[in-house]
């Protein structure tokens, strides 16, 4: 486990803890392998899901959250920051499974257009993307979360269609 500081986070201790993110993906073989999954049809910048957890967003409201390395995509990065300023907008998203691999795709059309893509490992993350069909909403790390609670970045949040998501992964059969 990796303890983190998130953004607009109050003191809060569970179990005698800090709110903690799981880092268990290894990003190098995941890649890897999602590029072996999806093969050519991945022709949008795409993501490794590196961390996931909670994020404290408001008073007992906590929002499912994943960290992503967004380094060498700099208009993925400046997603957050551009809808703070200019709203929200259109977003929607989707997701596909194949294999043991789950790609959530996240379109956004106002106040700018981009479109991406965050790959899960279905057995790692199972319990993890419940958690986000069940909130309706995933948070989207895409700065450094060791320093996030004194650095209060934009993180990028959007809806998500659980009901959708619960179908494509056959959540709802197990």
């Amino acid at each position: 486990m990796h303890d983190v500081d998130c953004p607009n986070k109050t003191h809060h201790e569970e179990g005698g803890g800090k709110v903690s993110y799981q880092k268990r993906t290894n990003v190098s073989l995941q890649r890897r392998h999602l590029e072996r999954v999806t093969g050519d049809f991945m022709s949008v910048p795409f993501f490794v899901a590196q961390e996931i957890g909670r994020t404290l967003i408001g008073e007992n409201e906590w929002m499912p959250t994943v960290t992503i390395d967004v380094s060498d995509s700099p208009d993925v990065a400046d997603l957050a920051r551009v809808h703070a300023v200019e709203g929200i907008g259109d977003v929607s998203t989707h997701a596909i499974r194949r294999d043991d691999m789950v790609v959530v795709g996240v379109q956004l059309t106002k106040p700018v257009q981009a479109i991406f893509a965050v790959a899960f490992h279905y057995d790692l993350h199972r319990e993890f993307l419940r958690e986000v069909a069940d909130a309706g909403t995933l948070l989207f790390a895409t700065t450094n979360t060791e320093t996030a609670f004194e650095e209060h970045p934009l993180w990028l949040s959007v809806d998500i269609d659980g009901s959708s998501l619960r179908h494509t992964l056959n959540l709802d059969d197990e």
